[in-house]
């Protein structure tokens, strides 16, 4: 026994080692991963913050014959039939999921937020196949753009979204 011993507790030593060591390693790792959400976080602030002005200053056209401009926006009958008429109307209905998403991610606490992220949903969803009627109708059509046409578009999402949370008044 006495020549185990020493042998043991070499082994202990290493093993604790050992232990230490990982724990280490385990440690900076999860520095690494908080040192990421930290910098993802900002980045994703800095993105909201340069899409809501885009959306606010670079479009900021809308189609008179479309939207009234009381206050709130709202939309015409040509407004109105034009939602229909490009098919946005049936697109919308069978994606309300997916633009409802892209409002509820930026959680609006007001009518304003609301509206805004309804014109961004029109940007951010512009690449999914649902919405190639929208490139289509603007490649037919070279006098409209994304910018007044997402304007209009996002009025009809706003009052659909609005809708369904009366817990929104202002």
């Amino acid at each position: 026994m006495d020549i185990l011993s020493p042998i043991l507790q070499g082994l202990s030593l290493v093993g604790i080692a050992v232990v230490c060591g990982w724990l280490v390693s385990i440690g900076r790792q999860l520095q690494v991963l908080d040192d990421v959400k930290t910098t993802t976080e900002k980045i994703k602030y800095n993105v909201k913050v340069v899409s809501d002005y885009l959306i606010k200053h670079g479009g900021g056209k809308f189609n008179s014959a479309e939207l009234r401009n009381y206050s709130p926006l709202q939309l015409t009958e040509n407004g109105l039939a034009f939602v229909k008429n490009i098919g946005f109307e049936k697109v919308f209905e069978e994606n309300r999921a997916e633009f409802f998403a892209c409002i509820d991610g930026e959680h609006p606490k007001l009518k304003y937020d609301v509206e805004s992220a309804a014109v961004k949903s029109i940007f951010l969803l512009n690449d999914k196949p649902f919405m190639n009627f929208l490139k289509v109708y603007l490649y037919n059509n070279p006098t409209r753009t994304l910018d007044d046409v997402s304007q209009t578009l996002g009025v009809y999402i706003r009052d659909k979204y609005l809708e369904g949370h009366p817990e929104i008044i202002e």
